[in-house]
């Protein structure tokens, strides 16, 4: 509906269901952030599928994103799982936080943003570049920040900005997710398996696979700023469990 990835949803279920799976405690962070893209991935293809018959995508600014956001996500994977289990989730709680005021203040955003002239598409790979950064490290995909800069510096329109933002959410969290599996003995650990990772996030993207149908259904036709700031609070629940974690 939002043209977000289901980030917002899947960051706070994850971070407060996995602990009861088994999984290691210090391991936590890098199956949230791997699971979420994976699910992710599944449901903004699926998502993009639907958009594509509606005319809801701008191809070319999808490709130009798309190649800054998923070259970035897939490189910055090694440095993720490199990271040490508490620096993580610093890194993980800070940005959630601000995105979480992003999303709660989302009115504000459109008046700081508002142009009258779209940027030059050319800046789309270089934009691009560092959302790449920021899905690998937080699990979201981009897709919170895609649309506004597609809506409010690249004036497409609200549907326009939700498909193409779409696209490159998929695109972005499949390199991501794909980097996160071959790199996989770098952060499951020796008694983690991969069976684990995939009874968790097969059935989650298939949900989410549903709630895409649904989603684009509804596109443009609720509130959105009400739904922003619903997964905004989510968001802050997660950042306050995962400092509270750390201690």
């Amino acid at each position: 509906m939002l043209g977000i990835g289901g980030g917002v949803i899947f960051i706070p279920s994850l971070y407060f269901l996995l602990p009861y799976t088994g999984i290691d405690q210090s391991l936590i962070p890098y199956y949230v952030i791997s699971i979420s893209l994976f699910a992710g991935a599944i449901s903004a293809s699926f998502s993009s599928i639907l958009h594509f018959p509606l005319g809801n995508v701008d191809k070319r600014k999808a490709l130009l994103f798309a190649i800054g956001s998923a070259s970035t996500a897939f490189i910055s994977v090694i440095f993720v799982t490199s990271i040490g289990p508490i620096i993580l989730k610093g890194i993980f709680a800070g940005v959630l936080f601000i995105i979480a005021i992003v999303m709660f203040r989302d009115t504000h955003l459109k008046k700081d943003l508002k142009r009258n002239e779209p940027i030059n598409e050319h800046a789309l790979p270089f934009v691009g570049f560092f959302v790449g950064i920021l899905s690998a490290f937080t699990g979201l995909g981009g897709g919170i920040i895609f649309f506004p800069v597609l809506h409010y510096l690249f004036l497409l329109k609200p549907k326009t900005a939700i498909g193409t933002s779409s696209v490159i959410t998929a695109i972005t969290m499949i390199f991501a997710s794909l980097s996160f599996f071959i790199n996989r003995s770098d952060w499951m650990g020796e008694y983690q398996s991969s069976n684990t990772y995939f009874a968790v996030a097969i059935p989650l993207g298939i949900g989410a696979v549903i709630g895409a149908r649904i989603g684009v259904s509804f596109v443009v036709k609720m509130q959105s700023l009400i739904v922003k700031k619903i997964f905004s609070i989510l968001l802050i629940l997660v950042v306050i469990k995962i400092i509270f974690g750390l201690w």
